[in-house]
């Protein structure tokens, strides 16, 4: 720690590391990294696709945890990006290598680019792509996640307010090359992999795009291992996320609120550890139904053990050294405000559950909704993904709507700036809403019959798209400003990577969801019911609402006058920077995994 003060404040005399380097004019080559992420489904049913497909996101989220813990206190963050990178770009070979036709199993015909798929033994070709999804780009991606950007925030200098002022843009730069990068997956490659192209077949689709996604990585780590020699490579210097798991295990001894923290994590895990293994079983099997129900229950009781903790913080003083405890006064009251935020956290997962729609099971009726492009009965068919470029579009638009627009007129007009609580309530109040309108557009939608003519469906398909942006407007950047703001310096990116677990536990809720309801959810949509998945996730999703609102107001958490301000922060303008950063990583953080 003490070689980490030097390079932050050096001395007159001393050549810090970013005045030793060659400097750049423009910000764009200075820092840049740009990955560009692709997710697709084999041949499976429509509840396994979805089911793999939420797995899949959760342990994305799981594993910037072991990205964070190896580039803190192991490798440090080149070397973590550098290790995980290569290993991400071997899942987007594999998964290259899964999706080509001779792999699949089709067989040749006389038309050049067309295959016989009947009676293709998909077997091995499910191995490689689960192998590649699951072991390489989940687990690589979310090593890589919880480093980039802020490898690209340690090349500027913070004793130079010139590069200060640079890293704010580019934060900008990053959160605008995110946003690109999605549209460019939602608009032309999720067009690509169904549709193929002038030059590409059908039956190459699918290949063709893994591929572009292996070149584009490739290109990345091309360019990240040449700016090498020139990077500020910071040495691990950060044992905070160590600490927190040491004193909340000896504080257990002592507290059952740290037990509880403690034992809600772990319960957490087994969830998600038993739904993986669910949703891998049969379709339709009693053993996947049992295990989906025990995850479920996990689930509700990782989280309620989570809010039963930190409505009770205060516990964690009966271990401290001074009342006997094995712990020493200063670590337990600066570990008592992390668990302080797990209520908080918890009650989050909801809505990440309904975040997780969007790329889940929005999509299967997307697939089955009119998305002709004109009004002839024989327009072209856009591809059901597509309608996922409205979720950034949205983001793009709404969060200077909101913040140069909304947020002042609400201040001015009630004499004091939104609260985070508040904020977050309109959001969880949207978020629920938004699933009993998507239960009634799939009525709505089958009650259209069969597609004979142009615009002969509802044209709303969009609409829960823009709502849900709305949502992480309010709801994902306001978390990641009170998980910031809540805790000791040294602990807020500990604190992210719980925000991070919690939108892991969000998607684990979906995939459980998803299989309960496997019975109303058949590979055709118009003979299913799929509308009583969302009207339960609405209706879980309101309790939700319900229990946030007491447990908050009685912690008076997020409100205005519970904001704590700490002793180590002490220079205003360094957290203000470092805040503006923060929210600007919230902005791009939940944009970059839908890439």
């Amino acid at each position: 720690m003490a070689g980490y003060a030097a390079i932050q404040s050096p001395s007159s005399a001393h050549v810090s590391l970013w005045d030793n380097r060659k400097e750049y004019k423009s910000v764009l080559f200075q820092v840049c990294g740009f990955i560009l992420l692709m997710e697709s489904h084999l041949h499976w049913t429509g509840v396994s696709s979805n089911s793999i497909k939420s797995t899949w996101t959760s342990l994305c989220y799981l594993s910037p945890l072991l990205g964070a813990y190896l580039a803190d206190e192991r490798w440090g963050r080149f070397k973590t990006i550098a290790i995980f990178g290569t290993w991400y770009l071997l899942g987007d070979i594999l998964m290259a290598v899964a999706a080509h036709p001779h792999v699949l199993g089709w067989k040749e015909t006389n038309v050049s680019g067309v295959f016989d798929k009947e009676g293709a033994n998909i077997d091995a070709a499910q191995g490689l792509f689960v192998f590649a999804l699951f072991a390489c780009i989940g687990i690589g991606t979310g090593a890589i996640k919880s480093n980039v950007i802020t490898l690209g925030a340690d090349q500027f200098n913070p004793d130079d307010p010139k590069e200060e002022a640079q890293k704010i843009t580019f934060f900008s730069y990053f959160y605008w090359c995110v946003n690109f990068g999605a549209a460019f997956s939602y608009g032309y490659l999720a067009t690509l992999c169904v549709e193929g192209s002038a030059s590409i077949s059908e039956d190459y689709g699918y290949f063709a795009t893994f591929l572009i996604c292996a070149c584009v990585m490739a290109v990345a780590l091309l360019f990240f291992f040449l700016g090498s020699p020139r990077y500020i490579k910071l040495p691990p210097n950060s044992d905070a996320m160590s600490k927190l798991v040491k004193v909340l295990v000896r504080s257990s001894a002592k507290s059952w609120s740290a037990k509880g923290a403690c034992g809600g994590f772990v319960i957490l895990i087994l969830s998600f550890v038993l739904n993986l293994i669910a949703v891998f079983l049969e379709d339709g099997s009693s053993e996947r139904k049992g295990l989906t129900y025990v995850a479920g229950a996990l689930a509700v009781l990782g989280c309620v053990t989570w809010v039963l903790s930190g409505i009770n913080y205060e516990n964690v003083n009966a271990a401290k050294r001074s009342l006997g405890g094995p712990v020493d006064d200063q670590s337990i009251d600066e570990i008592k405000m992390v668990v302080r935020v797990l209520p908080f956290a918890s009650f989050m997962v909801m809505w990440q559950c309904v975040y997780d729609q969007i790329d889940a099971n929005f999509q299967s009726i997307a697939q089955q909704t009119d998305l002709r492009f004109g009004d002839e009965w024989d327009a072209t068919q856009l591809s059901g993904a597509v309608l996922g470029v409205f979720d950034p579009i949205a983001i793009v638009i709404l969060i200077p709507l909101l913040d140069a627009v909304i947020y002042p007129a609400y201040k001015k007009y009630f004499g004091k700036a939104a609260s985070p609580f508040g904020k977050v309530l309109v959001g969880l109040i949207i978020s629920t809403a938004t699933m009993f309108y998507v239960g009634g557009f799939e009525i709505m939608r089958k009650d259209s019959g069969v597609i004979m003519l142009g615009n002969s469906t509802y044209p709303d398909g969009s609409f829960p798209y823009v709502l849900v942006a709305l949502c992480e407007c309010l709801i994902n950047v306001t978390a990641y400003d009170v998980f910031y703001s809540e805790v000791p310096i040294y602990l807020k990116s500990t604190c992210q990577a719980i925000n991070l677990f919690m939108v892991s536990m969000g998607s684990n809720v979906t995939s459980i969801f998803t299989l309960l309801f496997q019975d109303d959810i058949p590979n055709n949509l118009n003979d299913g019911k799929l509308e009583n998945m969302f009207f339960a996730v609405g209706a879980v999703s309101a309790i939700n609402l319900f229990f946030y609102i007491i447990v908050m107001r009685k912690m008076q958490f997020g409100m205005d006058s519970s904001r704590i301000v700490h002793e180590d922060e002490v220079n205003e303008k360094d957290a203000l920077i470092d805040r503006s950063s923060n929210l600007m990583n919230a902005r791009e953080s939940f944009t970059q995994m839908r890439a």
